[in-house]
């Protein structure tokens, strides 16, 4: 068997800065994600209700590695 690899294995991208405002909103993204999941233990809300704050939490947010969470 012959295996072709026609794309390249690592893309090039540039660099994303941190900067104070992205700080800023990774940490009120986390301590979003951090009240919802709260919310989810004390049996206040769904799993499905965790999972819609949590896509909002993300569009609201725009946390550093967004396009990295599913």
């Amino acid at each position: 068997m012959q295996v072709l690899n026609d794309s390249p294995a690592m893309v090039e991208t540039a660099p994303r800065a941190m900067t104070p405002e992205a700080m800023q909103q990774d940490f009120d993204y986390m301590m979003a994600e951090k009240m919802s999941r709260k919310l989810y233990e004390k049996g206040l809300i769904s799993i499905d209700e965790l999972h819609k704050l949590s896509e909002l939490n993300r569009q609201k947010f725009s946390p550093f590695y967004a396009d990295l969470m599913a």
